[in-house]
């Protein structure tokens, strides 16, 4: 893949209600899973992660033990940030603009 200018990225792994993004809008361009990993990335359009509720869900990944590396587009309008919440053992990327 092509690095493109104007994006950002960040790694993810497990933890609660972490943000990527807070008050502002963002365009979640693409997840990257780099391997074997167990557990669920749920991203939120939240500017915060007091405001990760079922209605804030943009996508949720679940990771099961046989995935190998793949890159997926997502291209979701985020309004207010972007938030995750992980459980289990995953790691992803995150790239966003």
């Amino acid at each position: 893949m092509q690095p493109v200018s104007g994006f950002s990225f960040v790694k993810v792994s497990a933890g609660v209600g972490t943000t990527v993004v807070s008050n502002r809008p963002c365009v979640l361009e693409r997840v990257i899973v780099p391997g074997t990993y167990v557990g669920t990335i749920n991203l939120h359009d939240s500017a915060t992660a007091a405001g990760t509720t079922a209605t804030s869900s943009i996508v949720i990944f679940g990771l099961p033990a046989s995935v190998l590396f793949q890159s997926v587009g997502v291209g979701i309008q985020c309004k207010n940030g972007l938030t995750y919440e992980a459980t289990g053992t995953p790691v992803v990327t995150l790239i966003f603009g």
